[in-house]
């Protein structure tokens, strides 16, 4: 069950809508308002973990998106990197909003590899940006990286060339390494920042929140593994996000069972139990507290 969440990566190609793509592992979008900008209630706006790594640059507009509950927002010469780690919404978008996809699968990155090949670090762990997703640049950061994508999307088109593959792979690492060169050089990246005992805390409990959130429910399951109080759990996470422990975990238990109810073929009986709540009644009241409907009003709306 914790895989119906999983978008697998032909299934996200296939929804991309105007693409160039490579051997269906590899895509790349130029976005405008047709592609994500009407709302609509489509998949695009569902909680989901990508079995893919993510790339976008946003020339024009905003959008707003979270990434493992935490909200962000896209703006005009920025640029975020979705991981296959996170748990990913689209929340919003501009009609006008501008820019470039870039849709890695699993199998292409692990083809393509940086330095010795004993090292065997694929380009995904090498571009260590999980916990800083979103990056404003300058004018000249967003020309060298339009100009990186512009090379990929040609190679991708020259679909007569002996070793395409290749010459894709490469420009795609030559684009990666622009980017990694403009993180790095970014002050708060190139620092090494000493994490304070409060934001270490946080950062633990968000990481155990992903993991545990279907099957623990309850806050002092969390301030156990942290070797603090449940109060002290709570004081943290207000300070830091506004949040309580509490709901902190009720968001996450809501994003996991938004994107379980779009699921066709699993009943609202299999979502309570992959969610661990005691019963299918327990699960609906929980719900409808939060969502004002009930698992079967949601469903179908």
């Amino acid at each position: 069950m914790d895989k119906l969440t999983l978008v697998e990566f032909a299934d996200l190609n296939e929804g991309l809508g105007s693409k160039d793509s490579f051997e269906n592992v590899f895509t790349l979008v130029e976005l405008n308002e047709e592609d994500i900008g009407a709302p609509d209630t489509s998949a695009r706006f569902l909680p989901m973990r990508l079995d893919a790594l993510l790339m976008v640059l946003v020339l024009k507009g905003s959008a707003e998106i979270s990434l493992d509950y935490i909200p962000y927002t896209l703006k005009s010469n920025s640029f975020v990197v979705i991981t296959p780690a996170h748990i990913f919404q689209l929340r919003k978008s501009e009609r006008h909003f501008k820019g470039f996809l870039i849709a890695a699968s699993q199998d292409f990155l692990q083809s393509c590899r940086f330095g010795k090949p004993e090292q065997g670090h694929s380009v995904a762990q090498y571009m260590e940006i999980k916990r800083n997703p979103l990056t404003a640049l300058d004018a000249g950061e967003v020309e060298n990286l339009t100009k990186a994508i512009q090379l990929i999307q040609s190679k991708i088109k020259e679909k007569t060339h002996l070793f395409r593959k290749e010459a894709v792979q490469n420009a795609f690492i030559g684009f990666l390494l622009d980017v990694a060169n403009i993180l790095l050089i970014k002050k708060e990246l190139a620092v090494n920042k000493t994490l304070s005992r409060k934001e270490q805390l946080f950062e633990r409990f968000l990481e155990l929140l992903m993991k545990h959130a279907k099957e623990e429910h309850l806050v002092s399951f969390y301030a156990e593994k942290l070797c603090i109080t449940p109060q002290y759990l709570s004081l943290i996470l207000r300070e830091y996000s506004g949040k309580s422990a509490n709901k902190w975990i009720d968001d996450a238990l809501l994003m996991e069972a938004k994107a379980l109810l779009k699921v066709p073929d699993i009943s609202v009986q299999q979502v309570a139990e992959t969610l661990h709540f005691s019963d299918q009644s327990t699960f609906g009241k929980f719900f409808k507290k939060h969502m004002k409907l009930s698992p079967m009003e949601y469903r179908k709306s």
